[in-house]
């Protein structure tokens, strides 16, 4: 899952901003109890958007699709829907394509703490181990050439990273 998003935009947009409110907007989720295995092979995908917008605040609306399936068999899939609201200080509204790139970059950065508690507690209430969504990174690219970046979540692996 990789984002690229323009650091610059994201910048312009975000020293004025303040995070007001993270809301569960919608949520659905099966399980195939029959499927009980030892061990989940999860994937996760994320998409974060612009949503009602005016001069004072910026909605964003991000998506996330949780599957995961033990010993070959699709057992869990699950919809997620997370609404941030946002207050923006300053004079004038920021231009929408800033705003866009805004939403990609924070609504995922903001919303991803939430999704990772809430797929703990989801996968563990299905009779599962429960499932620790990995750290979200923000690998810059480029950065201070083309103000280009890139987010990049941490990959399990069995050697710690520095």
């Amino acid at each position: 899952m990789e984002r690229t998003v323009d650091l610059a935009a994201v910048n312009r947009v975000a020293k004025r901003v303040e995070l007001k409110g993270v809301r569960l907007a919608e949520i659905s989720a099966k399980c195939d109890p029959k499927a009980l295995g030892p061990s989940l092979s999860p994937s996760v995908d994320l998409s974060c958007a612009l949503g009602d917008h005016n001069e004072t605040s910026i909605e964003v609306v991000c998506d996330y699709t949780f599957s995961a399936e033990s010993d070959a068999t699709k057992t869990i899939q699950s919809n997620i829907r997370y609404l941030l609201v946002y207050e923006i200080s300053g004079g004038g509204a920021p231009s929408d394509s800033d705003l866009a790139e805004f939403a990609k970059a924070n609504g995922a950065l903001h919303s991803w703490p939430f999704v990772r508690e809430l797929l703990y507690g989801l996968t563990s209430r299905m009779g599962f181990p429960p499932y620790t969504l990995p750290v979200m990174h923000f690998n810059a690219v480029n950065a201070p050439a083309k103000a280009e970046g890139k987010f990049v979540p941490a990959e399990k692996s069995e050697e710690p990273t520095e």
